[in-house]
Parts: C-alpha cells; structure tokens; sequence
C-alpha cells in the first residue's frame, strides 16, 4: 500500500511530524486537504510541495515558462482533438512515430482511464505524460490551439488558481488508493483496442513510409470532395452580396497558390483552404472587415473585433483541423503588432493567417468599391498598397508572394507548363532554397517542402512530374519512399531524383531501390540540369498534365487567349460566371467548339469572350468529343477582346431555357 502524502513529506524531510500534526488540526477545521493545509498555516511552500509531488508521480514538472515557449508541431496537435484536450485538460508536445509514443503533459496523470482514451484516440502504443498545472494547461492550449499569444498573460505565481491547481495535484496523489502512482505515470499502454486495431491493419505513416500499405489509403478523395463541398455551399450562401459574390472561393483558391508556393505541407494547405471558405460566415453580409480596411477605419477595426471568432464558434461541433481555426481567430492579426483581436505580431501569426490576411485585403481593394477607399482599386493600385505596407500590415515574404499570384506571374507559369511541376523534398533550408531557384530559372513549376509527408501526399494526388527529395531525411526512409513509389501503378514511372552524395555502395543501394539519379546537392545547377532531363523524357512519354485554376482578374481574357494562342495549346478552357458555366475547346491554338447555357458555336464562342469576370479551368488533357463548330486562331481572337474591352460591360448570360 502507498503510503499518505504525510508520511512521504515527512520522509523527503520537506516537513516535521509536528507540522503534519498541526496541519491536520488545521484539517479539522478547515476541511481541506492535507498539503493545502501545509500551505495555508505556512509549514511548506507551494513551490516546495510542486516539485515534490512531480518527483513522486515519477515524472517532469512543466512549468508555465516551458509551455509559453514551446514549439509544438501542427501534425503533434492534430493527434488529440482540441474538444479532448479542453475538457481532460491534456496537451501533447511530441511524437516517437519509430516508438509510437506519444507524449502529454496533463494535469492528472494518475487517470489511466484518460492515458488509455488518448492512446486509443491517437492510434499510439505509448503515451508518456509529464505534469502541469490545470490552469497553465489551459492557457497552453489556447496559445496553441487557437493562436492567442496572450493566453499565459493572466498566469500569476501565488494566485488563488494556483493554489487551486496545487491542490488538485496534491488530492490526485492522495486519491490513488493505496495503488502506488509510479507505476501508472509511465504508462507504456498497449490497449487490448489498440491491439485490435493492430491486428485489423490499422498502420501509421511510418509503416506506410515503407510501402506497407497502399498510398490510396490516405484517403485524399475524401479531402477534395470536402474541400468542393465547401465551394458549392459557400459560393450558393454568398450569391446575394452584392461585392462579395465568389470571394470566398477566390479566397480559398488563390490563398493555397502561395501556400504551396510557400512550402506549406500538403495537410496544412488543406487548413488553410477550409479557412478561406469558411473566414466570411457568420459575419454581417455586406461587412468590411479586412487587414486594410480595418488600418484605415477605427470603427470597422473594432467591429472587426467582435466578430472575427465567430466562424470558429459555428463550427465548435466539427472536428475543423486546428491549423484552421487558428488562421480564422488571427485573420485580422497586422504583422506589425497593430491589428486585432489580441496584438499579436510577426511570428506569433500563424502562417496561414498572414497569408489570408494578404489575399483578402487585395480582393477587398479590387473588388468592393465601399471599401475604406470608398472605390475599388485598380491592380496596380491595389499592389502598390501591398508594397507599401509590407511589412506593417502584411509579412513581407508573404506580400511577394501575393504580388507574384496577383500580378499573373505564376499563372502564366503554370499554364505554360500545362500544370505540370518539380516538388523537391529537402529537410535542409539552404539547399532546398538554391535548387529551387535553379530549377526556376530553367522555366519549370517548381515547389518545396521540409518534410517527406508532402512527398506522400503529392503520390497520393499524382501532383507532380520529378520528384526530388534529399538523403539527408535518412537512408531508410528514402528507400521507403522509393519502395512506396515504385509499387504504386500510378507512380512507377515517376522520375525520382536523390539528393546527396553517398559512398558507391549507398548509391548503388538507392538505384537498386528505384531512384532514377543520384545528384550532389552542391552542385544546383547541375542537379536542375538533371530535373530539366527528366522532365522533358517525362513529357514525351506522354506524361499526364493537370488542371489550372485562376480568374480573369489575375489574367484578363485576351492576355489568356493569346497565351493559349502563341502556345498552340490543345483541350479545355472552362469559364464560369456566377452560376453559369460554358467551355471552349482548343486543338493547337485554334477554337473548335464553344457552348454556354443553351447556345453554342459563334454565338456561345462572344458570349465567353465577352465575360470580364469569370473563373477559369484550363484542362490541357480533355478531349473533344462533339463535332467540331468553329475554326478560330487564338491570337486573333485575343486581338479581338482587347480591342473591344475597354467598351464593353459583361454581357447577361441567358438562362438554359432561352435559345
């Protein structure tokens, strides 16, 4: 049997028997237990009493200064449900996914029942948990669930929670009931549930790293068919506002072009576009609420204020990733410290909410002419404000980035490459940064990512044409992925390029394993030289293209028609406006065939050309599989538009029913 708390105080020598004595008279009185007593009549210091019941639950004691300055990754978050973490007060800090152990701090890690659930929960053989106040627990979550950087502001050392947290751990050791707490701190838990799963083939990403499981597990069908769910309810709710119809969607689109040319993970692009679509709902219809608007209008900024939380607060019933919610609770964070709602500034912005905060405010500017400038903005107009606030309001890196979308760049990049792209997976800044570059200058897509779960997820959705990724993640795991690569019938023909110098038999080991070349990362150029190689050989086996996605006001009709023209490309332009949706379709840079709501041919081929606003999908691979209408050269179709642009307004688009 353990002993009582006294007898272990008395033992550690932190207090006399005649304090205990006097404590438990204090106890008679009072009703409470025995080491606030200690506390209270002053015989043990809080502090004292902290330690020492961190060191007999066996463990660490973390205290408010660690949590505050923790770097917790997103993928670390995603393993417990925030609803899970609230209500049991439980926060995870790392993951051993070699151990499959998960580790916590938790304000009672006696509970076993709790260790068990989240074990369960999170699909870990392990759980280690180290202790932590109650309140600092909480403060904890709201820094890293929710973004607030102000959470650990209210914590006092001495204060009336404090004591209470101080209590709570003391009445946690005393409730094991005789049962010893050591051993239930440990907790290297292998559920008889766990178990089952494991033997029903529930793997983690470890074991997919290594080809054990089939990469279309990962369920990423799932992810797009909520992600377009999203666009149809969203684009339906916002059809009546007036400045707003489609911003959302425009939002979420363009937001994940510079997330992913920002070398955000695949996991976290996918947060970022879910916030995109939802940062609007909730709020009043026709509302002004975005990072310029709120610099320049006091009382927009404190409206702003009072709604920004309420698209997290809608949704507190969906399991919404945190990344999300997060970027929803910052998105009028100004990257100077000026913004609302908590002030928090540079880094302590999540990446996504920065990224957000850029995107809106240029849509903003463009789109509504009620904005604080009382006139939407030309785009240059509208980019010259992102210049000028660079820094102040926006991340500077984040508001190139925007600029390059807006002003066409990437677009115009991407369709030229029929959307095909280079991902290089480098967990080194340094080199990943210099062949990124080189890659560029030769005239490919190119993005980049720090860790090899962007590689799986890129398999998973066929999203690239050479894939790089550096030795320096470790042998095993790039021939895991290798292995992944080639048993995948989608994938095997995938040109897979190493990224380091190995010794010969190292080498030999990566060809053996699948990798089409092994190039030194000191060398860049060399190695883009190699990707370029590879990229070419890639097309010419006839290796698929991919849809692009933009709008015209990032490319204006003729700019997009002449592209096309001086291209000569061939397969689908779709343009929708509002609720309508028509195509043309192309076969070397020449209009064969065009329909919009009920007409087709000439008459459908003026009514796309006509639009000004619309969003784009050109689909290099789609084939045409109606009898051709039209014989039309691009380039002097793109003459056309421009020429009769400026006059034009955007013409009614007649329901299905009419002729």
């Amino acid at each position: 049997m353990a002993k009582k708390l006294g007898e272990r105080l008395v033992e550690a020598g932190l207090v006399t028997t005649e304090s205990i004595a006097k404590a438990l008279e204090h106890q008679k009185i009072t009703g409470h237990r025995l080491g606030d007593c200690l506390v209270e009549i002053g015989l043990l210091q809080e502090a004292a009493l902290l330690r020492f019941l961190a060191a007999e639950f066996q463990t660490r004691f973390v205290s408010a200064e660690k949590l505050s300055k923790a770097k917790i990754p997103t993928e670390v978050l995603d393993k417990v449900p925030v609803r899970l973490a609230e209500a049991q007060n439980v926060l995870p800090l790392a993951i051993d996914p070699e151990r499959k152990l998960l580790s916590v701090v938790a304000a009672e890690p006696q509970n076993k029942k709790l260790m068990d659930e989240i074990a369960l929960v999170t699909g870990m053989s392990e759980v280690y948990a180290y202790v932590g106040l109650r309140s600092t627990i909480a403060a904890a979550i709201r820094k890293h669930y929710y973004g607030d950087p102000t959470a650990f502001a209210s914590l006092e050392a001495g204060s009336q929670q404090l004591r209470a947290d101080v209590s709570a751990m003391a009445n946690a050791y005393e409730n094991t009931s005789g049962t010893n707490p050591k051993t239930s701190l440990q907790l290297r838990l292998e559920t008889d549930a766990r178990a089952r799963l494991g033997r029903q083939g529930t793997q983690v990403r470890h074991n997919t790293a290594r080809g054990e499981t089939p990469l279309t597990s990962r369920g990423a069908v799932s992810d797009k068919d909520y992600i377009e769910t999203l666009n149809i309810l969203v684009t339906m709710l916002e059809r009546d506002r007036k400045h707003h119809r489609g911003h959302s969607a425009q939002l979420a689109r363009q937001a994940a072009v510079v997330g992913r040319r920002l070398g955000m993970p695949p996991r976290d692009v996918m947060a970022l576009t879910i916030a995109g679509y939802l940062h609007d709902l909730g709020k009043p219809a026709e509302h002004h609420f975005c990072l310029a608007n709120n610099a320049v209008n006091p009382e927009w900024m404190a409206e702003a204020k009072r709604f920004c939380r309420l698209p997290s607060k809608l949704f507190e019933t969906v399991n919404l990733p945190v990344q999300a919610n997060t970027m929803l609770a910052q998105l009028y964070e100004a990257y100077d410290g000026s913004g609302v709602p908590q002030g928090a500034k540079g880094d302590d912005i999540t990446l996504g909410a920065r990224i957000l905060a850029a995107v809106d405010s240029f849509l903003e500017l463009t789109k509504n002419p009620t904005n604080a400038y009382g006139k939407a903005l030309t785009k240059e107009q509208a980019l010259e404000h992102l210049r000028d606030n660079s820094g102040k309001l926006y991340d500077p890196v984040v508001a190139d980035i925007v600029m390059q979308v807006q002003s066409g760049e990437l677009l115009r990049h991407r369709i030229a490459n029929d959307g095909r792209q280079v991902l290089i997976v480098e967990p080194e800044e340094g080199t990943r940064t210099d062949l990124l570059d080189s890659v560029h200058r030769l005239g490919l897509v190119v993005d980049s990512l720090s860790s090899l779960d962007g590689a799986y997820d890129a398999l998973v959705n066929q999203d690239c044409d050479v894939l790089v990724v550096g030795l320096k993640f470790g042998l095993e795991e790039v021939l895991g992925l290798l292995q992944a690569v080639r048993v995948s019938p989608e994938n095997a023909g995938l040109p897979v390029v190493v990224l380091g110098d190995p010794d010969p038999g190292t080498r030999e080991r990566l060809m053996m394993g699948g990798a089409t070349a092994v190039v030194p990362p000191a060398e860049p150029d060399a190695a883009a030289k190699t990707v370029r190689t590879l990229y070419d050989e890639r097309i010419q086996h006839n290796g698929p293209a991919r849809m692009v996605r933009g709008s015209l006001d990032e490319m204006p009709a003729p700019e997009l028609l002449k592209l096309l023209g001086s291209g000569k490309k061939s397969g689908r332009l779709y343009l929708k406006y509002h609720a309508h949706e028509g195509f043309l379709h192309l076969e070397q840079g020449r209009v064969v065939f065009a329909t919009i709501a009920g007409q087709n041919g000439e008459q459908a081929l003026q009514t796309l050309l006509g639009l000004l606003q619309a969003d784009f999908r050109y689909d290099p691979d789609s084939l045409l599989l109606d009898v051709p209408q039209l014989d039309k050269d691009l380039m002097v179709l793109a003459q056309q538009a421009a020429m009769r642009r400026p006059s034009i307004s955007t013409p009614s688009v007649p329901s299905a029913s009419q002729g």
